[in-house]
Parts: structure tokens; sequence; C-alpha cells
């Protein structure tokens, strides 16, 4: 058995040379969005330690690869340039903004729509990121919401 401060050098060396994220900031484009979508803390934390040439193996078995593959060409890379307009699947609104800060539903007779509150921080360190509170900014901030009703973007607006 060895000692838990070598194992952790060895994982360390290990990941590095693989190219393996110590952080969520660490990662970059399309990687950090889709950390952003995994359900859960575990997920997130694993993602983190997955070999980025198995980050998509990782990614169909979480079902994130299924929806990302799923959206039309055009949606992908508008995602990409973290771009989104009415008309999108709700999944590329999660993958160019990331998760929303705030979601509200409502129903009326049976439609349901949700509104998705998005925070895009305008100045200091974190500029032109989504946030998931104003406080993250350390500057100033837009705040969108974005309407869905039925896995479609229907409206997009800017709130303050």
């Amino acid at each position: 058995m060895s000692h838990p401060i070598f194992r952790t050098l060895v994982g360390t060396l290990v990941c590095g040379a693989l190219a393996c994220a110590s952080s969520p900031e660490r990662l970059r484009g399309l990687d950090r969005r889709f950390y952003q979508n995994l359900d859960s803390a575990e997920d997130r934390a694993a993602y983190l330690k997955v070999p980025k040439a198995q980050r998509q193996a990782f990614l169909e078995s979480k079902g994130l690869w299924d929806r990302w593959q799923a959206l039309p060409e055009a949606e992908r890379a508008a995602a990409k340039r973290g771009e989104l307009q009415a008309g999108s699947h709700e999944f590329a609104a999660f993958m160019a903004w990331g998760p929303p800060a705030d979601t509200q539903r409502r129903a009326a007779g049976e439609r349901e729509v949700a509104f998705h509150t998005f925070i895009r921080c305008t100045s200091g360190p974190k500029t032109g990121r989504y946030v998931q509170a104003t406080s993250a900014c350390d500057g100033t901030f837009n705040e969108f919401e974005v309407a869905v009703e039925g896995g479609i973007v229907t409206e997009i607006k800017l709130l303050n």
C-alpha cells in the first residue's frame, strides 16, 4: 500500500500528462459548457479528472453528448460562439450560456412556459461570462430572460 502523498503526486502527474483539468477555470470552450451542464457536483468533480481524450465517452454515459448531437448543426455552431436566438432548442441555450441563474415556470391552461434568467458580466474580471449570481461579476452585468415553451426558445429579453 503506497503513501497517500505519493498517490496524490502520481495522480497529479498522470492527470497533467493526460490533459485533465484541476479546476473548472482551466476548462475552455465546450469542455467548460459541458461541465456546467452536468447534473451533480459528483459528476462535475469526476469530469475534471477525465483525460481530454476520454471526455466524449464520459459525456455519452451521462446523456449530454446525445443531447448535443441532437441539436441542428446551426444551433451547435451558434452555441459554440455563445449565441442564442428564438427558435433554438432549450439545450442550445444551456450550452451557449450555461445553466440559468433562476427558472420560473408558469402554466396557462395546457401551456407551460419556463422563464430562465441568465446573468452576463459586462465589466470586471469575468466580462462576457455567464454566472449564477450578480455578485460573481465583480462589476456590471446584464440579465436576460429566455422564455421556453415545448423545449423551444420563444423569446429572449434583456431585463436591465
